[in-house]
């Protein structure tokens, strides 16, 4: 789908072994994979709770997985910024 410029992750993908909770990685990369194909850019974003105070460990080992720079918006105004200068290009 080389029309997808958005993904919203509504949790942080987990998976739970012997009781303990781990983040997903291959469901992470598959679900935010969606975006930017084809040499097109793309923006993921994944709602971090209160809920699970785990969730922020979770986003973090997440992109030291994958080297990857994960920022935390505060603000949809943030996003917007963000994606105005993403579509500028």
């Amino acid at each position: 789908m080389p029309q997808v410029d958005v993904v919203v992750n509504f949790d942080v993908p987990t998976v739970q072994t012997a009781g303990w909770k781990e983040p997903d990685y291959a469901n992470y990369m598959h679900r935010v994979g969606r975006t930017g194909r084809f040499g097109t850019d793309g923006i993921a974003i994944t709602f971090v709770t209160k809920k699970d105070e785990n969730e922020p460990e979770f986003m973090r080992k997440i992109a030291e997985k994958y080297s990857i720079e994960i920022k935390e918006l505060k603000a949809f105004n943030e996003f917007m910024a963000i994606y105005n200068t993403m579509r500028s290009k």
